[in-house]
């Protein structure tokens, strides 16, 4: 749906002081004259012929008659320039063509405000504004056919209306954005900032809006139509070119588009350099979420979110699907996998069926994992309305978080659906026939690196939010992969620069603390650190020896809502190797040593820990090679004049940054500039001719569009499950509850019309039994007055 923005014109009393304003007081005087004249024609309007202020221009950019130009363009822009100094607006009238060559011969060139502008629409409700005035200043050019060039037959200086160049500046044909502009526009579009604090920017460099040329709208309108492609059509072949041209910056840029057979786009996957040397060390395990959909056509965005050896979040690769069904799963997984050479170990998805049926068939060796943060939140929402709900909830994570065995998990979860008589709910029923997708102790033994859900692909969504939003294109939204890309590269160095300028201190004396102080990054040794804290929180129950096997039960304090528990795990521990194995399988899924085992090594002396308990994912001592990689960057998005705009402001920066301290280095250098100036103006007068003639006869193409995608057409809408409409816990509870009281209120109104109705009919019956009675009663008065 389009809007139209107009902005009302209205008339302000204006007060000019001094006898050089005089001009201007007339000229406002006469503009207000033609405000009032409601039907313009030849006949009944009188003009008045005026010179405009020729006092700012030389001799030489006043049109007058004989003046040669080599090309019409030439022509065309003489009097363009002119027209804008002076205060009007000018637009080419007529052309004539020579029948044979199909070549201009002569056009003339008028003010936009000439002839008279007749509407159907009467006066008082017309509100389009009227231009035409009969101005008649024009030029009349025409080819010369025997020295080859045009010349000035006709020129007509006069005016029928006032010019002001103070107001010209403003009209939307003289505004225009320079180089400098548009290369902030993008550079600020890129980085998410707001085209109102763009335009606020370049004004305070200007001093003020009124010093820059161009609007606010300007700006916006450049964005939409610069770097957003309104085209649906358009907009899937802009990003087959941006894949093109990222393959083209690095051969081991990875995409892949998947084309119907109706020819529409469906689904797209890319994979940047950089995320593929990532995917050798932190390739195990992954993350894969589709609950984010941010971009014009409403496809699935899907990210594969893996662990660095920071403990954060890194990108592996993206996709947009056409739809949430398994053929658009397998193909994805198809391609990503294709690409990176080899499956996962282990990954995290959402409670989709078609993903599942999906990971089943391209990743049959991968071990498919449940996001268990989205299933214990639906807790309230499935079990929110018993009435031992509080006691329910805090026994059902502690069966599920603290279970130390299958069979232990089985057993408790049996007990809990007696003891609250929960048989009959269906929900509980599923979630325990599939165990095996989300309960922990289920994941036992296999390295995890700290995931148990999809957060992290929920905080990369996040973090996309601050680039993308839904009206953005399929172009940008690729684009703004680099972005964040750029991004993540970034805090990844800035992370390995704070590891390397020091070392966090120890909290305790251990030897072991300090092996994994030399090895770990920072974030991760905080995490070995809080294990370290958890000791005192421990105590060694029982000892069962048997040779250099020994059992230990380690009994742990612990907090669950307000509660105090004990929970006690079982410790296996070799004396002679110093392996040692906990129940808890902290280390088996996050890499870290558990309380526990720190416990066991503790109580028998052990100082130096077995090199197989320090990971090599987590140190911070191994030159990794994705490192060394760039992430990807578009440096042809722009116009190649943009780019080469930016490489020589940033070489004048320097410059003026290195003589700015000294008034006399900083005339030095202003002189070299204005003489440099001259000496390019001059040679480009030399070279006008052929520069001219070159721009005359070539034209002007967008980017190289790669050969058979011409005829693809832009996706379909796609309608997807996406977040549930309410976040808040309770919201299906509440929903239900609110439409039941709907349904009650209905009732109540039903039965109070039903009453009313009841009643209306018996006080008309009554009244009427009334009025009977009363007449009854009126005709024995008049009998008995009659007798």
């Amino acid at each position: 749906m389009e809007h139209n923005f107009v902005e009302p014109s209205c008339l302000v009393p204006v007060s000019f002081t001094g006898d050089s304003l005089d001009g201007e007081s007339e000229q406002l005087d006469k503009a207000i004259e033609y405000t009032k004249i409601t039907e313009l024609e030849c006949d009944d309007t009188e003009l008045v012929d005026e010179l405009p202020d020729h006092s700012c221009l030389a001799d030489d950019e006043i049109p007058r008659v004989g003046m040669r130009f080599e090309h019409l363009k030439l022509a065309q822009d003489f009097y363009a320039t002119y027209a804008k100094k002076v205060g009007f607006i000018s637009k080419i009238r007529a052309t004539n063509f020579d029948r044979m060559t199909k070549q201009p011969i002569n056009q003339s060139i008028h003010c936009n405000r000439e002839g008279f502008w007749a509407s159907r629409v009467k006066a008082p409700i017309r509100k389009n504004i009227m231009a035409g005035v009969g101005c008649r200043a024009r030029i009349y050019a025409k080819f010369d056919r025997e020295k080859h060039d045009w010349v000035l037959l006709k020129v007509e200086l006069n005016h029928s209306h006032p010019c002001s160049t103070r107001k010209a500046v403003h009209y939307h044909e003289n505004r225009e954005l320079t180089m400098h502009a548009k290369c902030i526009i993008e550079d600020n579009d890129e980085a998410g900032i707001r085209p109102n604090k763009t335009f606020l920017a370049l004004a305070n460099k200007v001093g003020g809006p009124s010093n820059l040329g161009f609007s606010e709208k300007d700006v916006k309108n450049y964005i939409s139509s610069r770097l957003r492609s309104t085209n649906v059509n358009v907009d899937v072949k802009e990003m087959l070119n941006y894949f093109m041209r990222m393959k083209e910056l690095n051969p081991n840029y990875f995409y892949a588009v998947n084309i119907n057979e109706d020819n529409k786009f469906t689904s797209a996957v890319w994979v940047d350099a950089r995320c593929r040397a990532s995917y050798e060390y932190y390739g195990e395990v992954v993350s894969f979420d589709t609950t984010y959909s941010t971009n014009w056509h409403g496809l699935p965005f899907a990210a594969f979110i893996g662990v660095n050896h920071h403990g954060k979040s890194t990108l592996l690769g993206c996709a947009l699907l056409g739809s949430e069904e398994i053929p658009s799963f397998e193909w994805v997984f198809t391609q990503w996998l294709e690409y990176m050479g080899t499956a996962p170990k282990g990954i995290i998805t959402n409670q989709y069926k078609s993903m599942f049926g999906a990971i089943k068939k391209v990743l049959p060796n991968t071990r498919h994992r449940w996001c268990i943060w989205h299933i214990t939140q639906k807790i309230h929402n499935k079990l929110g309305g018993y009435s031992r709900f509080k006691e329910l909830n805090a026994e059902l994570k502690h069966i599920i978080w603290n279970s130390k065995s299958v069979e232990d998990f089985e057993d408790h979860w049996a007990e809990f659906i007696d003891e609250f008589n929960l048989h009959h709910n269906r929900w509980l029923s599923d979630l325990f026939e599939d165990r095996h997708m989300w309960v922990p102790i289920f994941f036992k033994g296999q390295l995890w690196a700290s995931m148990r859900s999809t957060q992290r692909s929920e905080g990369m969504h996040s973090f996309f939010g601050g680039y993308l939003n839904c009206k953005t294109s399929l172009v940008q939204f690729v684009h703004e992969f680099n972005n964040v890309l750029g991004t993540k590269e970034q805090k990844e160095l800035e992370d390995d620069a704070a590891d390397s300028r020091g070392l966090i201190p120890c909290s305790t004396r251990s030897a072991i603390e300090r092996r994994f102080q030399k090895e770990y990054t920072n974030k991760m040794f905080r995490d070995v650190q809080t294990e370290f804290g958890k000791k005192a929180d421990c105590t060694i129950r029982a000892v069962d020896e048997q040779g250099n096997f020994t059992r230990v039960k380690v009994e742990e304090e612990i907090q669950v809502y307000e509660t105090t528990r004990y929970v006690t795990f079982d410790v296996h521990f070799d004396r002679s190797t110093h392996e040692v194995r906990c129940d808890c399988i902290l280390f088996e899924s996050a890499g870290i040593l558990c309380c526990h085992c720190l416990v066991v090594l503790s109580s028998y002396k052990v100082n130096e820990v077995p090199s197989f308990y320090v990971l090599p994912r987590w140190n911070k001592n191994i030159k990794r090679k994705h490192t060394y990689i760039k992430s990807s960057h578009d440096v042809r998005r722009s116009n190649e004049s943009h780019n080469i705009f930016r490489e020589l402001c940033a070489h004048f920066y320097n410059v003026a940054q290195e003589f700015v301290d000294c008034d006399d280095e900083a005339d030095m250098l202003h002189n070299v500039l204005e003489d440099a100036r001259a000496k390019l103006v001059d040679y480009r007068g030399k070279m006008r001719n052929n520069t001219v003639a070159t721009a005359h006869n070539s034209i002007i193409t967008g980017p190289s569009t790669v050969f058979g995608t011409e005829d693809i057409q832009a996706p379909s809408k796609v309608t997807t499950k996406g977040r549930p409409k309410g976040k808040r816990l309770g919201y299906e509870l509440d929903k239900s509850i609110r439409k039941s009281m709907q349904r009650k209120r209905k009732s109540v109104r039903k039965d109070n019309r039903v009453e009313s109705a009841a009643n209306q009919a018996s006080e008309a019956s009554a009244q009427q039994i009334a009025k009977q009675g009363l007449g009854g009663f009126m005709s024995l008065l008049n009998s008995f007055d009659n007798t």
